[in-house]
């Protein structure tokens, strides 16, 4: 994995919030979508990858969106991931959520 790669994620309450934020994220930065998870009721986090100004610039966006039509629970962006931690957001469960995610976009 590149040094300059970064993984950003953001975690709200709410799936209106959720989806603003990510909206943001990826029209703001060149930034990859790696993975949605529902962390309890209620609350759910996105994350994405790419260099380390284009996560800290979705990051920021995605929290403004969030913020705007939501609760922000909390956010945080990892320059340089560990191979170990990174490999976590391209397992079987996150190819589940990115299926899912074609699905709704009309592209599967």
């Amino acid at each position: 994995m590149s040094s300059d790669i970064a993984i950003g994620i953001v975690e709200t309450r709410g799936i209106v919030a959720l989806s603003a934020g990510i909206e943001a994220m990826i029209k703001t930065a060149d930034v990859r979508c790696v993975g949605v998870e529902r962390v309890t009721s209620g609350y759910l986090a996105v994350a994405v990858r790419g260099t380390l100004a284009a996560v800290r610039q979705a990051v920021s966006a995605g929290e403004a969106a969030v913020r705007a039509h939501g609760e922000l629970r909390s956010s945080q962006v990892y320059p340089k991931p560990h191979p170990t931690t990174a490999a976590l957001l391209d397992g079987p469960e996150t190819a589940r959520i990115r299926e899912v995610m074609a699905a709704l976009r009309g592209e599967g």
